[in-house]
């Protein structure tokens, strides 16, 4: 098996696999927050992220910990709209 250092450049296909990368965290969340106003709270020791959406219908919490690799989730206030 090859080691690879942080930086280096790797090819990964199906491409889903590779996943956004911890560089698209911007990408989502920061037009939420700075552009749209939506209310957040951040956990500076974990990571963790929950965004709700200024009418509290939708919420989205980031964990970059979760151990299925599940970072992202997306939920509606409804008990099983959730994605």
């Amino acid at each position: 098996m090859n080691t690879f250092a942080p930086d280096d450049l790797v090819l990964v296909s199906p491409r889903y696999l590779a996943g956004g990368g911890m560089n698209k965290i911007n990408d989502v969340i920061g037009p939420l927050i700075h552009l749209f106003a939506w209310p957040y709270e951040h956990n500076p020791r974990t990571g963790r992220i929950d965004i709700d959406s200024p009418c509290g219908s939708v919420f989205l919490d980031f964990d970059p910990n979760r151990q299925d690799g599940v970072w992202w989730t997306i939920a509606h206030h409804e008990p099983y709209w959730r994605l």
